[in-house]
């Protein structure tokens, strides 16, 4: 008989595992921001440890763990109620309205590679949609953009959900992107150029759900990929 490894709350828009599989952390649009432990040493099945509610906000979705050699830290990304004022030190985009965001680590980093994470916009500013990857400077202690993961013809596109790929070997990062066009798969390079940029390649556009994707995610070989969205389908 089918047993269901993890029961989560009606509301939920979205949930994540931890580096080693271990917790799931998810997050509802009632802003109730949960975590699920295993009671057994088998983790064969999980149980609501900790509960708890983001106030400020209206509603959570997107939910990413740290790296584990930060410690054990949960970023909750949310949807917040009222128009904000975004200015760069390129341009004013001026009075943008955020409906989410969603955000993912580079899950495992070379000896010579800094942190860094990607990070999407649905917004009505054309400006803040495309995805961006930033890596932090030891040197100066900041954090700098590194590439764009959008073609000209994207117009500035919104973004519904973003997932890193753990490198296993290969000479480049893998990073995929959803948008209302379909799925991108994109390759990244390892070593900054002389303007301080990775060099990119979109090698495959996917196909097949209607609507927006809510969330994604990588096996550990990065050559599966598992999406959903409120249609209830999960697909490989």
């Amino acid at each position: 008989m089918e047993k269901p490894l993890v029961v989560l709350d009606k509301d939920t828009i979205c949930s994540s595992w931890n580096y080693f599989s271990q917790r799931l952390a998810s997050g509802s649009a009632d802003k109730t921001f949960a975590i699920f432990d295993s009671l057994d040493s088998c983790f064969s099945s999980f149980f609501c440890t900790s509960k708890s509610k983001v106030h400020e906000a209206v509603g959570i979705v997107k939910i990413a763990w740290v790296p584990w050699e930060f410690g054990v830290a949960v970023a909750c990304l949310c949807r917040w109620n009222f128009i904000i004022s975004v200015i760069d030190s390129v341009s004013t985009v001026g009075h943008a309205i955020c409906l989410f965001a969603s955000i993912s680590w580079n899950p495992q980093r070379g000896e010579s590679q800094e942190s860094s994470f990607v990070l999407g916009f649905n917004s009505n500013a054309p400006q803040l949609n495309s995805a961006k990857v930033s890596e932090f400077d030891q040197a100066h202690q900041r954090w700098l953009p590194v590439a764009e993961l959008a073609s000209p013809s994207d117009n500035g596109d919104q973004v519904y959900a973003v997932a890193w790929a753990l490198n296993i070997g290969r000479p480049y990062e893998v990073i995929v992107v959803a948008t209302h066009k379909g799925i991108s798969i994109w390759h990244l390079g390892l070593n900054l150029d002389l303007d301080g940029r990775l060099s990119l390649e979109k090698i495959a556009l996917l196909s097949g759900h209607k609507g927006e994707v809510w969330q994604m995610e990588l096996d550990m070989s990065g050559m599966t990929l598992a999406t959903t969205k409120n249609d209830g389908a999960v697909r490989l």
